[in-house]
């Protein structure tokens, strides 16, 4: 039993050392949203700073911050992208559909487990909050409450 749990706490902790931080040049990623059109992280460097929020159409906590989210996209789309990274395989494209049109989503959602290992997503949501440079500047589970137009101003500045 000893063995076992000092495996499992080794492997967690060879994971997070693996996983994105705060502090970190972002990982790139090419993905096609729901509605088609191909997308990558590098297209938004030097132009936008990117949100990206990974959820699931079943996650309680993820509809909750769909509220803040919608709020960002329409008071700060000029200068901020966010994207919306549904992680579960079992969610299909109706039901994905379903839930963009029931919150009314305005911002770009794709469906990708890859992006998801790269960013070593473990739960839903995960928020990553990426700046203009492509530095990852924020990682958490909520969308803070504390987002100024002076934070997103230092945020898009080269």
């Amino acid at each position: 039993m000893k063995k076992i749990l000092m495996m499992l706490v080794m492997i967690f902790s060879v994971n997070s050392v693996n996983a994105i931080e705060v502090g970190q040049k972002a990982i790139n990623f090419t993905a096609t949203t729901i509605d088609g059109k191909e997308i990558s992280l590098d297209q938004f460097q030097g132009k936008k700073a990117v949100w990206l929020t990974f959820w699931a159409t079943w996650c309680p906590y993820c509809e909750k911050e769909v509220p803040a989210l919608k709020s960002l996209h329409e008071k700060y789309s000029d200068k901020l992208e966010v994207i919306a990274i549904n992680i579960d395989v079992r969610d299909s494209l109706d039901n994905i559909e379903a839930y963009e049109m029931k919150h009314d989503l305005p911002y770009k959602i794709i469906v990708s487990n890859p992006i998801t290992r790269d960013y070593k997503v473990r739960g839903t949501p995960t928020q990553v909050l990426i700046d203009i440079n492509g530095t990852v500047v924020y990682k958490g589970t909520r969308v803070p409450s504390n987002v100024t137009d002076e934070i997103i101003k230092q945020i898009t500045t080269k």
